[in-house]
C-alpha cells in the first residue's frame, strides 16, 4: 500500500475513533484511578481505567487493518499494542485520553488523539473532543474542523496574543538568541498555559488561534506534535524546529523526539 492508501485508511476508521471519545466520555467517574508513574506531574502519572479500554477498543480494531504494519507508540501497556509490526516505514501513535486530570476532575478540555507520521514528516492528527462535539482533522497539508468549534475562556487582563505557551512539566531551555531576539520584536515572551486560561489545554489555545504560539522541548510522542503538524499545514505560521522524527527515546514522560520546536504566528 502506498502513504496515501493508509491515509485514506485512517480517515475512513474515524467512526471507530468517535466511538472511543464516546467510550471514554461513558466510563468517566466509573472506573478506577491509579498512579502508572512518579514523574509529579498529576497529568502524567495518573492513569484511568478508562485510558485502558478506549486505547484497546481503538487498537484492537485497527490491529485488524492494514494498519497493523506501522510501527506503534502507544500512551498506556494494553494486549493489542504487540500486535503492530513496524515493517511499513511508518509510525501510528496514540493517546487514549489526552488531559486524564481535567477528564478526573470534571473538565471539558480532553480528547482521544491518533497520528501518524513516516519518520520525516507528520501526516494525519486527530483529536476528538467528545465533550465539546469539535473534532480537528489535519491530513497532511490540509486542516479542519468537524462539529461545533467551541469558545475558550482567556484569563481576564491576559494578552494570549503576545504569549508563547509552553507545558508546565518542560520549561524549554534557553532559546536560539536569533529566535529569543525575533520573538522580542514581535513582542512575544514564553509564559506556561495555566497564565493563560483555567479551563483549556495548549492545544486547543493552538487550534483555536488563541494565543501567538507554542514552545515544546522534546515533544511527547502521543500528544504534543498536533501544534507543530497545525503549524505546517495552515502555514500561518513561523516555524523554528530541530525535532528529528526518526530518532524517538524514551523518558520519563513517555516515548518522546529529542529537539525543541517553536512556532509562533506570522
Amino acid at each position: 500500500m502506498t502513504e496515501d492508501c493508509y491515509l485514506t485508511l485512517l480517515v475512513s476508521l474515524e467512526p471507530i475513533f468517535e466511538q472511543a471519545a464516546q467510550l471514554a466520555l461513558d466510563l468517566r467517574g466509573k472506573v478506577p484511578i491509579h498512579n502508572k508513574s512518579a514523574t509529579g506531574v498529576e497529568g502524567v502519572d495518573i492513569v484511568t481505567g478508562a485510558d485502558l479500554q478506549v486505547q484497546e477498543f481503538v487498537l484492537s480494531r485497527l490491529a485488524e487493518t492494514a494498519l497493523v504494519e506501522c510501527e506503534l507508540f502507544a500512551e498506556e501497556a494494553t494486549p493489542s499494542v504487540s500486535k503492530f509490526k513496524g515493517t511499513n516505514g511508518l509510525v501510528l501513535l496514540i493517546d487514549p485520553i489526552d488531559g486524564t486530570a481535567k477528564y478526573v476532575s470534571g473538565g471539558k478540555f480532553f480528547s482521544v488523539i491518533i497520528s501518524m507520521h513516516n519518520k520525516k514528516d507528520l501526516l494525519y492528527t486527530y483529536y476528538r473532543f467528545p465533550l465539546l462535539g469539535w473534532t480537528k482533522r489535519i491530513v497532511k497539508d490540509k486542516a479542519e474542523d468537524i462539529g461545533s468549534v467551541p469558545a475558550i475562556q482567556i484569563k481576564p487582563g491576559v494578552d494570549a496574543m503576545g504569549m508563547i505557551a509552553y507545558l508546565e512539566y518542560i520549561k524549554p531551555d534557553r532559546l536560539p538568541p536569533e529566535i529569543e531576539d525575533m520573538l522580542k520584536i514581535r513582542g512575544l515572551s514564553l509564559h506556561q498555559r495555566k497564565e493563560i486560561v483555567d479551563e483549556g489545554n495548549m492545544i486547543s489555545l493552538m487550534f483555536l488561534e488563541k494565543i501567538a504560539g507554542v514552545a515544546i522541548q522534546n515533544p511527547v510522542a502521543y500528544d504534543c506534535l498536533g501544534s507543530l503538524h497545525y503549524a505546517r499545514a495552515t502555514e500561518k505560521f513561523e516555524i523554528y524546529s530541530t525535532i528529528d522524527l526518526s530518532k524517538p527515546m524514551k523518558g520519563p514522560f513517555g516515548v518522546y523526539y529529542p529537539g525543541l520546536y517553536v512556532v509562533w504566528k506570522k
